[in-house]
């Protein structure tokens, strides 16, 4: 890997309720990285593509960003006015964090 790899991060700021990035040099988060599944954009795509990005592909990688920070995050679930395939379920997320809690 070239020392010019980034990595961009997002997160929700619970304390400000703000969606938040940062990018970062790829060698100091690649332990996190090999450590967890890690999906292609868009989701078919083969090695080495030579097909360009467009602007739905993009679109797609930010609803799949949003998505995966609201999953854990019901007072930002409350704000998404997105449009999905298929109505969301978040209840099994729901019974996850409930037990979590001990609740």
């Amino acid at each position: 890997m070239s020392d010019r790899q980034t990595a961009f991060i997002t997160f929700y700021d619970e304390a400000t309720g703000q969606v938040k990035f940062c990018v970062v040099p790829r060698p100091l988060v690649q332990t996190a990285i090999d450590r967890v599944i890690s999906i292609t954009v868009p989701p078919d795509a083969p090695e080495h593509p030579a097909a360009p990005f467009t602007d739905e592909d993009a679109r797609e990688l930010g609803g799949m960003a949003i998505m995966s920070l609201a999953g854990p995050n019901p007072e930002l679930r409350s704000r998404l006015q997105i449009s999905t395939e298929t109505p969301l379920n978040w209840s099994h997320r729901d019974r996850v964090a409930r037990r979590k809690a001990g609740n």
